[in-house]
């Protein structure tokens, strides 16, 4: 087998709100940061008018913000 292994994928972890809602979302993506705040995607991971709360990397930060946050 030639070239270079493939590497791991790593799991960006996003906590957000809904516009209308006090109720906080996880979800995850193999997209990275940059891709996830860009406003410029045709197909964002999520849409503009939802609020960002915190953004991690690593499948570690799953269940932090479970805790934190009170995610089912």
């Amino acid at each position: 087998m030639k070239g270079r292994k493939k590497e791991k994928i790593i799991p960006t972890v996003i906590v957000y709100k809904k516009p209308t809602g006090k109720k906080y979302w996880l979800t995850t993506t193999e997209e990275g940061i940059d891709q996830i705040i860009s406003g410029r995607k045709k197909k964002p991971v999520l849409p503009s008018n939802y609020k960002i709360i915190e953004i991690g990397i690593g499948e570690g930060f799953v269940n932090v913000y479970k805790t934190k946050y009170n995610i089912k």
